[in-house]
């Protein structure tokens, strides 16, 4: 591993125990105050279940990133560790928006094998504009990219 701490860690609504639902608010401030937290990490654990995962080398996370997975990313403390962030949607494209791109729609398996070279493999240098539309491109065929050509 090329990196130390960063973990990727999920944020829930905890579940409440038995133990817990007697609890009031006050004995659970005072037994966090106990622990030596701080108020504003009380407050951040308030009602909150944590799931860490740590991440490896060649390993992906994929979610669906709306209120249903609040998540949140820990401070890498050695090394480097890249990351390459994806947002997509599953709203369809509009058919014009494909002329406007570099090769249009995948027909192909070889076009989908291209498309990801193209757009998230190939390291180049390239001026903002243009990773900027790179980005634009890969978000709008991201289904064409990831579902079998007869599902499109």
């Amino acid at each position: 591993v090329d990196f130390e701490g960063g973990d990727f860690v999920f944020n829930d609504p905890a579940d409440k125990t038995e133990k817990d639902k007697n609890k009031s608010e006050d004995e659970e401030e005072e037994e966090l105050e106990l622990m030596g937290i701080s108020l504003a990490e009380q407050i951040r654990r308030a009602g909150r279940k944590f799931t860490p995962y740590s991440p490896q080398r060649g390993a992906a996370v994929i979610f669906s990133s709306g209120w249903e997975n609040m998540h949140e990313v820990e401070k890498i403390t050695s090394g480097v560790r890249y990351a390459v962030p994806c947002f997509f949607t599953t709203c369809p494209v509009p058919d014009i928006a494909y002329e406007q791109m570099v090769a249009g729609k995948p027909k192909t398996n070889e076009d989908i094998a291209d498309d990801w070279l193209h757009l998230l493999l190939a390291h180049r240098e390239e001026l903002p504009q243009e990773s900027v539309g790179r980005v634009k491109e890969l978000l709008m065929k991201w289904h064409y990219m990831c579902a079998p050509l007869d599902q499109h």
